[in-house]
């Protein structure tokens, strides 16, 4: 998404510029300004995309952080207890290899003495007679290797069966130490998993930022183009045909007898965006008539801002405009005089407009001026 929203910025400045090429030539002044205004708009909710996008791309950043530090001390205490299980395991298996050497001893002892008890059994009963002192001492000796012979299997079975215990702990250990391994083989698997979607979220998180950067650097370069386009407007509106009539005073007549002024000149709100209202906005029906507000010289440069209008040059740097209408009345084309209170066109809502009326606006050398200091 970052990716794109980057794309998107990148195509909105190349479109911006390659519009700037086509349109420059036949492009009027208040056109590029209103251009200019909605391409730096058009930057503005750009860099605010690129603010919400940092922003998830932040909290993504300190989710998996914290996702990936949690995993590491989990594989930090489960080392702990995967060292102290094998410890316990080596010293089992230890002890098995103790009972083991112990056992097999044991049964050579015993192998040993049971083989010297049957070389015995074969000796004749008078050879065994013929060697002992007494009746007595010759049941003695035989009850003395019964009892080894008893202890010595009684040995062996005791330490088979330790030692079998030991080979049966030592097997429950391996399969907890397995079992841990395991468990540390899938934390490890997480880590990387947090460690690479951490990266991601931070490689997302410059992406944006640089965006935001860069659309910062554009919404002040086009403040500038804005700035320059306000002056070239300034311009275009204190052109004032050479021919005009000297205004020498007196009230404007209003171009729309019976009705009255809707939106005054001013900052306002339109659409969310905030922008200074160059003059006075008049609702009014389809079709009403508008009237020159005084004696000047047409001008009849449309442009989609104001859409169908009329510019009046009244000498001395003062001229009047009159927007968005339906159509100019017949006659009015540029150069031709017209007197105050001479039809001149109808009300529409051509060019940047919500509803019908009439933009009334008068300039002073460029300057934007409150209409109503005229009317008297």
């Amino acid at each position: 998404m970052y990716k794109k929203g980057m794309r998107r910025a990148a195509a909105l400045l190349a479109v911006c510029w390659l519009g700037l090429l086509f349109r420059a030539a036949a492009e009027t002044p208040a056109e590029k300004l209103e251009r200019l205004r909605a391409e730096q708009q058009a930057i503005e909710q750009q860099i605010e995309q690129n603010r919400t996008d940092a922003a998830r791309a932040g909290d993504l950043v300190n989710l998996y952080t914290a996702k990936e530090q949690n995993v590491k001390a989990q594989i930090a205490v489960l080392q702990l207890k995967i060292q102290e299980c094998e410890a316990q395991l080596a010293g089992t298996q230890a002890q098995v290899a103790a009972k083991l050497l112990e056992v097999d001893r044991s049964t050579q002892s015993f192998e040993a003495r049971m083989k010297g008890m049957y070389e015995m059994s074969r000796q004749s009963g008078l050879a065994v007679l013929l060697g002992a002192d007494s009746l007595s001492e010759m049941l003695t000796f035989g009850e003395y290797l019964q009892r080894i012979a008893v202890r010595d299997t009684r040995l062996i079975a005791e330490l088979t069966a330790r030692r079998e215990e030991l080979a049966a702990l030592a097997a429950r250990q391996q399969a907890e130490l397995d079992a841990l391994d395991a468990s540390n083989a899938e934390l490890e698997a997480a880590a990387n998993e947090y460690a690479a979607a951490l990266q991601q979220a931070n490689a997302r998180l410059s992406a944006a930022q640089a965006a935001e950067q860069a659309g910062a650097a554009a919404f002040a370069a086009k403040e500038q183009e804005i700035a320059a386009a306000e002056r070239e407007y300034a311009e275009w509106a204190a052109q004032s045909d050479n021919d005009a009539p000297e205004y020498t005073g007196g009230a404007f007549y209003w171009p729309l007898p019976g009705y009255s002024t809707g939106s005054p000149m001013g900052w306002r709100t339109l659409n969310g965006v905030q922008e200074f209202h160059r003059g006075m906005d008049i609702p009014a029906p389809l079709g009403t008539k508008i009237y020159a507000a005084a004696d000047g010289v047409v001008s009849t440069k449309a442009h989609y801002t104001y859409g169908t209008c009329v510019k009046l040059s009244h000498g001395g740097g003062l001229v009047t405009i009159y927007a968005h209408m339906s159509a100019w009345a017949e006659g009015i084309a540029d150069g031709v005089p017209v007197k105050q209170g001479q039809l001149i066109g109808y009300v529409g809502r051509t060019g940047r407009a919500y509803g019908y009326h009439l933009h009334f606006e008068a300039n002073l050398n460029g300057a934007p001026v409150d209409v109503r200091d005229y009317l008297g």
